[in-house]
């Protein structure tokens, strides 16, 4: 018997995951509340608020398993080439019609928020600048970035624009500025850059 209870929770989850990602992607864009997540799920609105307190951190959940496999900071040796990969994906997850305006709802909703704000932090940002700071470790290590280099300052040069543009939308976040922003952080990082 305790198998198929623990399986009942996961099968919920996934379905409730599902259906907020689907709402996400509608076009025009609906409101994503608790309760039309619930009905879109086909659940109860107790059952996901079980889970998860808000709307909020059902949406950060479900964006964070939909991108997270584009966002893998890639290790091929070469950080130019590794860099302007993870700044592109990262470009395309932003310009996504259904992520990128979930992502600044999210940060607008976080600075609210304190619960949101710490499991934002906990399961997106300290992860992901940890595999960052450590590929830009490496990237030192191996003399392709200059040795007095400070790390936090390095990863906030590198992702720092994307964030901006998405965040208060002064501009497209597209491919090509990503390699920009990668060329240009290559640019001054690089021994003698």
């Amino acid at each position: 018997m305790t198998a198929p209870a623990q399986a009942a929770p996961d099968a919920v989850a996934d379905s409730v995951r599902a259906a907020t990602l689907a709402l996400c992607k509608r076009v025009p864009p609906v409101p994503v509340d608790v309760a039309a997540i619930a009905a879109a799920a086909g659940v109860a609105e107790d059952e996901v608020t079980a889970r998860w307190p808000s709307a909020e951190l059902v949406v950060l959940d479900a964006v964070k398993a939909e991108v997270a496999p584009a966002l893998v900071f890639p290790d091929t040796g070469d950080f130019a080439a590794d860099l302007r990969a993870q700044l592109t994906a990262i470009a395309g997850v932003f310009a996504d019609p259904a992520i990128g305006p979930r992502l600044v709802m999210l940060a607008a909703a976080a600075s609210r928020d304190p619960l949101l704000s710490r499991v934002f932090q906990q399961r997106v940002f300290t992860p992901n600048r940890m595999l960052s700071t450590r590929r830009f470790a490496a990237a030192v290590e191996a003399g392709q970035l200059r040795a007095d280099l400070d790390l936090d300052t390095a990863v906030d040069l590198a992702f720092g624009p994307l964030w901006f543009r998405l965040l208060l939308g002064t501009a497209p976040v597209t491919g090509e500025y990503a390699a920009a922003v990668a060329d240009l952080v290559l640019a001054g990082l690089r021994p003698n850059g």
